[in-house]
């Protein structure tokens, strides 16, 4: 496989990860593009143990989580309560039920939120298991406890 067909296939999964992540189109196409020039950078870390999305969205999130850590050291401390709450309203019809999912996600941990994201994003759960560094039974348990609360709190 080129680079070029390593970009074509997969920057929409990694800018859509990125952006469930980060919520901001900017941010998440730096980010992007960073991931793939790191990938680029060290073609010899990819085992081939994985699918190329994957290890890309590890390389994502890792510069995801390293960028959250910069800004922590920057930000004051009113702005420090800011959550990273994925998009839902463009894939599903019912915009007001999209809002209440959004806010329920937005009260949940940050790694289920990540879960979340993935899986919202089209993730297999294998696929979320590796780039979390878990199993893939850990992110189908995990996301089915998502699922309940967030049923439980539409149902409230």
């Amino acid at each position: 496989m080129t680079l070029e067909e390593l970009y074509q296939e997969n920057y929409p999964i990694v800018y859509g990860y990125l952006l469930s992540l980060c919520g901001s189109k900017a941010q998440a196409e730096d980010l992007a593009s960073e991931t793939f020039l790191r990938a680029i950078q060290k073609p010899g870390k990819y085992d081939g143990c994985c699918k190329p999305s994957t290890w890309l969205c590890t390389i994502a999130r890792n510069l995801f989580l390293n960028e959250q850590k910069r800004q922590r050291r920057h930000v004051e401390l009113d702005q420090a309560g800011q959550v990273c709450v994925p998009d839902c309203s463009e894939r599903l019809l019912d915009h007001v039920l999209a809002q209440e999912i959004v806010q329920a996600a937005e009260r949940m941990p940050a790694e289920m939120r990540q879960v979340f994201c993935m899986r919202t994003n089209g993730m297999r759960f294998r696929e979320i298991g590796d780039a979390l560094g878990k199993t893939e039974t850990w992110a189908r348990v995990t996301f089915f406890r998502i699922k309940t609360r967030i049923l439980e709190e539409l149902e409230d």
